[in-house]
């Protein structure tokens, strides 16, 4: 509602008017100014008009505040102070926001990060972001907390309507989608009922154009696989300084000796070192010199010598590690990506507030919120790298094989040879780049060993590769090509509904508020995938100005010929001609995941006001909050839960293919086109093969073409002349294919097994309870020269009790014993000829924490009502990733390792699966923060903040644990031998508390009016904020494991910077925000996926997989951004505005970018992954009757 005030000048006076941006600006810096902890606030212009549709990009405004901006270019995640979203409490009307469940249902981290794209902006009143800390505040948020406001039915003086309606539009699909408001309120019973009710729907439009060149998973960056220069020069140089924590000075391996002692192998350190000191290929070789009959003689020859092949083994991969520095970057999986990412999102609430009297008010608040989401994704590669560092069949040979007829010594080299007319090409000839495990000696006895591979081939055609300074290839003809189209359709679902009460009393010293709540959440997803190939032969594959790359595709391949991807094998072996031709199978994918959520909260606060005649204290306040939450995953797992009884898995993989008879295949060969679902003897039976005729599985193809034209990664530079391509729509292949006829939701909960009866299915579920009581002091105390010194302080004491069910698998492995020597198991080609029993048995844990959270406010206006100096510290917590304390995993035990163990052999280890650790401890840190503070009017304030935050408890770290005694006095016992798994030592993954580490940082913001200004810029203002986050000390950080450079910790950009110029006179409303944000580190390659060649040696990163042959990775970064968004408002009317909105005006895209010093020599960037989401427009037109 608008006021208006006078300015006085020396000459005529001139009427500014406080409206919109102006009268919201005053109440944001009010908001700080009267704070009783560090705050930043954002308050609506008006009713429906919050600037931004976005709540992440309105908050994003603000300092300390880091947004990033998913694939189709909407403000996804937050991160506060360097701490993320699942480290941000957020709350609505004071009570819990519920978590969204889409990073449990995919098993990623976390599980309590909430979406702010589910909240209505149109209703809010405020927002603040509260960086320091309160008693009476909820604890959760480690870097803060941020507190949402809505409208009550009491604010409005008298009835209220307005209606928004809008149409959206994006600038790569270029369709048009709604985005309508209605915000009603009216006050009855003399004026006491107060009801509004607010209905916010929006169809959104995601579209995003993508490149990728860095894996599967793009974690793993480009290659160092291949040695394509040949220089002399290395591409890395190990640092053995680098090489620390446990494991570092322990050899690798230790096999029992003849004699008695152990043969030990290198350790990590002595590995390094000598690569490090290596100066040519042939260095290597030296350092690492293959071990000698004798020397191997000196170990216990165990079971079949597999010691001996290990032990050698072990020293292959050390000299390849060696020979790992010449090799040269590569591109992995060259992927291209258009995304359709459709969402339906419907929020409606409604709230009753009644004054009862004076002093007493209570309210009710329903609210509804729907996002309904339809995920489209074409994936297509048009060929890639191929790099073969074994004996292929058709492609390469090796000059033995495994039982000889003629024994071979054992440091034998394997010279790889590639065969002619195949497409590939030897590299790296005469230096080793692989191994194979043999049987070398002839006849009956079994004596394995390593042996290593000289050479690789690979489908680089010579002379055509161009390389630069930094060893980065940049261009090369490759053979062999396929063109792949791989489909993904992921339907998602968020429902989310609360139901909130609540009561104020107020009468004269005592204040008591009452809040209750209870919030239902459910996600559902499912995933459908499909792909198929064309091959294609020979194609040039280049790197574009921007990094990326793209691919000279040859004429005359007709792409959208469904015929083409519906290839005949040949038939091979000695008895091809009697056989059936079948294409390869094509494989349907689908994958259900259910998340359910429900949260139950409330607290009671009571403040009194102290008598004025009490000196220093003016207020006393306590209070009590009770919080439970529950949460149950379903992942679709099947499960045998007793013997011989199968529960489906409803992660289902079936294989669609197309037989032709050859004119001379037998009967008892030929096709049967029929739908033959699994044996029913295991968790599969839900899927199955279907095999159809050629013109069959023609026509599925060509009546499933999803059609799209146009350019693709428009208006980019170095993009140019790309454009996109047809692709499969799943739903019509899915409805032709018999396959498919289980892919559904109706087992995903409990499902019928094997045996006809009902069973429930596997899930993960965990409660948490939390207790909380405080209390609080405020003091005030007038000092001279009109100084105040003021605050806070007290206790938060925190009770809470967790509650969490799994399952755990115990998988057999059993040889198979037929009596049929190409059936049955023997430990060299048919050492895979084995039978997994599965038993599944469920576990619980409890557990219980109690914690002190002590905090202090303390400010001083040092110029009364213009300077303020504050100084805050408290005690923060927040609790573990739900996904990350599910006791949950597997087991298996193996016939094969049991014999070898039983044979003598020592250090065998039986493996598990990651479990899940509730004993993890809550995150824990301590943080202040110091301020100054200069409010030069009411339209205009500095600010200067100086925050740090000291985690003692950090975020969990996987640990493998090695030799342990698992089930050590439990009777479980292997549910097909009945042996006790106490007999065995374990290896498995968990998680612990990761090290602590300190973020320090400096946060600079202004806010103004510009009323000095002449003529019509005195209706104009800015907002500016700079904030920096710096890691301090190397506590929980990263570092380069190449240089050692210290990479500080992840998640956290250095900087985020955000520049808003407005105008607002009144009639025209306009505001264009320009936002940056540095580089921010994620992990350093690989992280702690196993990525193809990525291994690392034992360093202090606190996540890598460790693994032989060493091939160090890099950090790798979200890249530097900048984003530029306007809005302009005209009202035509007193009733009538007009508006129109643009968003990332500059087209900036996404990207994951590697390090800098390891990019392409000639190139400013060096993208792993490119995502761009467009430029977002939106008309519309907001109708207000009041």
């Amino acid at each position: 509602m608008a006021t208006a005030q006078e300015v006085a000048k020396a000459e005529d006076p001139i009427e500014v008017v406080v409206v919109g941006s102006r009268a919201s600006q005053q109440s944001s810096i009010n908001r700080k100014k009267k704070a009783k902890t560090a705050t930043d606030s954002i308050v609506a212009d008006d009713v429906g008009s919050f600037p931004d549709r976005n709540l992440n990009e309105a908050i994003s405004r603000i300092p300390g505040m880091a947004l990033t901006r998913g694939e189709t270019g909407e403000g996804e995640t937050m991160a506060l102070r360097g701490n993320g979203a699942d480290l941000t409490r957020v709350e609505m009307d004071g009570m819990s926001v519920a978590s969204s469940g889409f990073d449990l249902a995919l098993n990623q981290q976390g599980g309590r990060a909430s979406d702010l794209r589910e909240l209505p902006a149109d209703l809010i009143k405020s927002v603040d972001v509260v960086k320091g800390q309160t008693p009476d505040m909820t604890q959760g948020g480690l870097g803060g907390t941020v507190q949402v406001q809505t409208r009550s039915g009491l604010d409005f003086k008298k009835p209220y309507f307005s209606m928004r309606v809008a149409g959206e539009r994006n600038s790569l699909s270029q369709k048009w989608a709604p985005d309508i408001n209605i915000v009603a309120s009216r006050k009855f019973f003399d004026n006491r009922l107060g009801v509004i009710f607010n209905l916010s729907s929006r169809r959104y439009l995601g579209d995003s154009h993508q490149m990728s060149n860095a894996g599967g998973n793009n974690w793993g960056g480009y290659l160092r696989a291949i040695d394509l220069d040949n220089s002399p020069d290395k591409t890395f140089q190990y640092n053995p300084a680098l090489v620390t924590g446990d494991g570092a000075n322990t050899p690798i391996g230790s096999w029992d000796m003849v004699n008695g002692g152990k043969f030990l192998s290198s350790t990590p350190v002595q590995i390094v070192t000598k690569a490090a000191a290596a100066k040519t290929k042939a260095d290597c070789d030296a350092a690492f010199p293959l071990y000698s009959d004798t020397e191997l003689n000196t170990i216990v020859g165990t079971s079949s010598g597999n010691s001996r092949r290990d032990a050698q083994a072990q020293r292959i991969r050390e000299r390849v590690s060696c020979l790992n520095q010449w090799n040269d970057y590569t591109p992995q999986i060259v992927r291209e990506t258009w995304l359709e990412q459709y969402e339906d999102r419907l929020t409606w609430d409604v709230r009753f507030d009644y004054r009862i009297n004076q002093n007493l008010t209570v309210f009710a608040k329903y609210q509804d919120t729907g996002r309904h989401q339809y995920d489209a994704r074409s994936n297509r590669t048009q060929g890639g790298i191929s790099v073969l560092t074994a004996p292929t069949a058709n492609v390469s040979t090796v000059p033995y094989i495994s039982n000889p007829t003629v024994s071979y010594p054992v440091n034998t080299p394997m010279i790889l040879t590639v065969l002619p007319n195949t497409g590939y090409y030897l590299y790296n000839g005469g230096y080793a780049t692989g191994l194979v495990q043999y049987d070398n000696t002839a006849g009956s006895t079994t004596t394995n060993n390593s042996f290593p591979v000289i050479g690789q081939a690979v489908n680089i055609v010579p002379g055509s590769i161009v390389m630069d300074k930094n060893h980065h290839l940049v261009s090369a003809e490759i053979t062999n090509s396929v063109y792949n189209i791989d489909h993904i359709r992921n339907d998602q679902n968020w429902d989310t509904n609360y139901l909130q009460v609540g009561a104020d009393y107020n009468k004269g010293p005592l204040k008591v508020e009452f809040r209750a709540n209870r919030s239902e959440t459910s996600y559902t997803r499912y995933d459908k995938r499909l792909a198929f190939n064309l091959p294609y032969g020979n194609t040039k594959m280049y790197a574009q100005s921007n990094g990326t790359w793209a691919f000279q595709f040859p004429a005359g391949v007709d792409l959208n010929n469904p015929a083409n991807y519906v290839v005949l094998n040949p038939a091979t072996g000695a008895t091809a001609a009697q056989a059936a031709l079948y294409t390869s199978n094509i494989q349907l994918g689908y994958g259900p995941r259910q998340v359910e959520s429900t949260q139950d909260e409330a607290k009671l606060d009571l403040t009194y006001r102290l008598p004025e005649n009490l000196p220093f204290f003016t207020s006393f306040k306590t209070g009590v909050q009770y919080r439970k939450a529950g949460t149950e995953a379903w992942n679709g797992d099947g499960y045998i839960p007793k013997a011989g009884v199968y529960v489906p898995t409803l992660n289902l993989r079936s294989q669609l293919r197309a037989c032709q008879n050859q004119a001379t295949t037998t009967a008892v060969n030929a096709c049967v086109y029929s739908y033959v679902p699994n044996a029913s003897n295991t968790v599969n039976f839900n899927h199955g093969v279907q095999t159809v005729t050629v013109a069959q599985l023609t026509e599925i193809i060509g009546s499933s073409f999803l059609p799209n034209d146009g350019e693709f990664l428009p208006d980019i530079e170095g993009a140019d002349g790309m454009k996109l391509w047809n692709s499969i729509d799943i739903d019509k292949f899915y409805a032709q294919v018999e396959a498919a006829k289980n892919y559904n939701f109706n087992c995903l909960k409990s499902c019928t097994a094997s045996d006809g009866n009902v069973y429930p299915m596997i899930s993960r579920l965990s409660s948490e309870q939390f207790n909380a009581a405080y209390y609080m002091l405020e003091f005030e105390q007038e000092l001279p020269f009109g100084m105040e010194f003021g605050g806070n302080f007290g206790v938060r004491v925190v009770e809470s009790k967790i509650a969490g069910t799994g399952f755990v698998s115990v998988n057999s492995i059993r040889k198979n014993i037929t009596g049929v020597p190409t059936t049955e198991w023997n430990p060299n080609e048919g050492n895979s000829r084995v039978t997994t029993t599965t038993i599944v048995k469920p576990v619980a844990i409890e557990r219980e924490y109690r914690y002190w959270l002590p905090s202090y406010n303390a400010y001083l206006w040092a110029v009364p009502d213009k300077v303020v100096l504050r100084y805050s510290w408290t005690k923060a917590v927040a609790p573990p990733p739900l996904s990350a304390i599910f006791p949950a995993g597997s087991c298996t035990v193996d016939e094969r390792i049991e014999d070898r163990y039983d044979d003598g052999e020592t250090d065998l280890l039986q493996g598990c699966s990651g479990f899940g650790n509730p004993d993890l401890k809550p995150y824990a840190a301590n943080r202040n923060n110091t301020s100054i503070e200069w409010y030069a009017n009411k339209d205009t304030m500095f600010s200067l903040a100086y925050y740090r935050q000291k985690v003692s408890v950090g975020a969990p770290v996987d640990q493998t644990l090695l030799n342990y005694p698992l089930f050590e006095g439990s009777e479980e016992i292997d549910p097909v031998t009945g042996r006790k798994l106490s007999d065995f030592k374990f290896s498995y993954g968990t998680k612990i508390n990761g090290p602590g580490y300190t973020q320090a940082g400096w946060e600079f913001a202004t806010k103004t009016a510009l009323t000095f200004l002449p003529w019509k810029l005195r209706y104009s203002g800015f907002d500016f904020n700079y904030s920096t986050n710096k890691s301090v000390g190397s506590g929980g950080g990263f570092i380069d494991p190449i240089t050692g450079t210290g990479l500080g910790t992840a998640n956290r950009p250095d900087y985020t910077a955000n520049l808003s110029i407005w105008y607002d006179d009144g009639r025209t409303n306009a505001r264009i925000s320009y936002q940056k944000k540095a580089a921010v580190l994620e992990c350093v390659s690989s992280c702690t996926r196993n990525d193809n060649t990525v291994y690392s040696f034992p360093n202090a990163n606190p996540l890598k997989v460790v693994g032989l042959p060493y091939n160090p990775g890099e950090g790798f970064y979200q890249a530097e951004s900048a984003y530029v968004d306007a809005k302009i408002t005209h009202k035509l009317t007193p009733n009538i505005e007009l508006y129109w909105e643009g968003r990332n005006l500059m087209r900036e895209t996404a990207r994951r970018i590697g390090t800098k010093d390891r990019g392409f020599s000639d190139l400013p960037e060096t993208p792993w992954t490119f995502q761009y989401g467009g430029r977002r427009f939106t008309v519309g037109m907001i109708y207000k009757m009041q």
